[in-house]
């Protein structure tokens, strides 16, 4: 299984990331501040050098509108 790890960067703050491969180019994703976990997300992602912008693509937005307090 692959797992691809690394901080994203979302209003100036950085968050831990684990995306954790399952098939037909999705990725599970696990967005934590310290250890907990702020967010849990599946995303697509054409080739593993992408899925950590598709995942911090992803959680910005959901700041945005506030569905996630990050």
């Amino acid at each position: 299984m692959t797992t691809v790890e690394g901080t994203i960067q979302v209003n100036g703050k950085d968050y831990r990331c684990e995306c954790t491969y399952d098939g037909d180019s999705q990725y599970n994703v696990q967005v934590r501040d310290g250890k907990q976990v702020v967010a849990t997300y599946k995303v697509s992602a054409g080739a593993e050098g992408e899925v950590l912008e598709s995942a911090r693509a992803r959680f910005a937005a959901d700041v945005e509108v506030g569905n996630v307090h990050g």
